[in-house]
């Protein structure tokens, strides 16, 4: 008797290969119709929000839609998370603004905007792009062109050293503090006559080199002013020499380099006054920084300002 054909079945692994199989294709459909069905440019939306906050202070008022689009593609736009930062804190102050708001010409608003895109979000620097925003927005001026181009090469650290010398009252301060200078190109002859008639006008005459010290150190407290070295001579003694930084100052021999960047950008500027004899008995040297007229515009500009510290 012939035996019947027999049928086999799927071994249960074989089975289980090919339900997975189905099932990494259909899961892969799926992911396939959601990227088709979403464009790309939605995941961008919130970041790319930017362009419309900014464009009533822009000759791009009235776009909308893909002509805003366009614009921004024609821009070099490297982070527009980062310009969302600024706007978002810019457009508060900007709205609050009392007088009708004039556009700001596309030669500060384009490299503005490229520039400050290379920013990451939370860099420090974004506040002097948000204030300096503002202020084109305000009262526009072209020497704001040239505030963007400095502010992109500045750094964190640069930046708060600048906004330490500024100090926590603003560049309104600084210009009070060293207007009575008239030309900060001869500020180091000035203080030289500002040293000898505080001395002369001192009540208490200092004894030693250690009184000399803190005389000089409570004089030179000014704001604009960041001293990198300060030395006392005492004509009067055989051991007489001290010198060194004041307790406040905050110069470090390893920002030097920031500082110097500060000078080669014209925002502040060194001066060694050279040993100057103060009456009869002493001999002082000051070497410092100082605000520069161009350092105090630039800081109206950016509302350059430190924050305040708890005593």
């Amino acid at each position: 008797m012939k035996k019947g054909r027999q049928v086999k079945t799927p071994k249960p692994l074989v089975f289980a290969k090919a339900t997975a199989k189905v099932a990494a294709i259909a899961k892969y459909e799926v992911k396939k119709q959601i990227i088709e069905v979403i464009p790309g440019d939605v995941t961008r939306a919130k970041a790319s929000a930017w362009l419309t906050l900014l464009s009533p202070i822009t000759h791009w008022a009235g776009l909308k839609g893909d002509q805003l689009a366009h614009k921004r593609q024609l821009l070099r736009i490297q982070q527009e998370e980062t310009l969302a930062e600024i706007a978002r804190r810019a457009m508060p102050r900007i709205e609050a603004l009392r007088k009708p708001i004039k556009p700001v010409p596309a030669k500060f608003l384009v490299p503005f905007l490229e520039k400050a895109s290379l920013e990451e979000p939370d860099s420090r620097l974004v506040e002097l792009w948000a204030s300096l925003l503002v202020s084109a927005a305000k009262d526009y001026n072209p020497h704001f062109v040239h505030f963007a181009n400095i502010i992109s090469q500045l750094s964190a650290p640069q930046a708060k050293i600048f906004e330490a010398m500024i100090g926590p009252e603003g560049p309104h301060a600084v210009f009070v503090s060293l207007e009575s200078a008239m030309n900060f190109e001869f500020l180091h002859n000035f203080l030289q006559e500002f040293v000898r008639e505080r001395f002369e006008a001192y009540p208490s005459q200092p004894s030693n080199v250690d009184e000399m010290w803190r005389f000089m150190e409570d004089l030179l407290e000014i704001q604009g002013i960041e001293i990198e070295h300060i030395d006392i001579d005492d004509l009067s003694e055989k051991a007489p020499y001290v010198g060194g930084l004041p307790a406040y100052s905050g110069f470090k021999d390893d920002l030097q380099t920031d500082f110097l960047i500060l000078e080669t950008l014209r925002l502040i500027k060194y001066v060694d006054t050279g040993f100057f004899d103060v009456a009869d008995r002493w001999r002082v040297k000051v070497m410092f920084y100082h605000v520069t007229p161009l350092g105090i515009t630039f800081a109206k500009a950016c509302d350059v300002r430190s924050e305040k510290t708890s005593e």
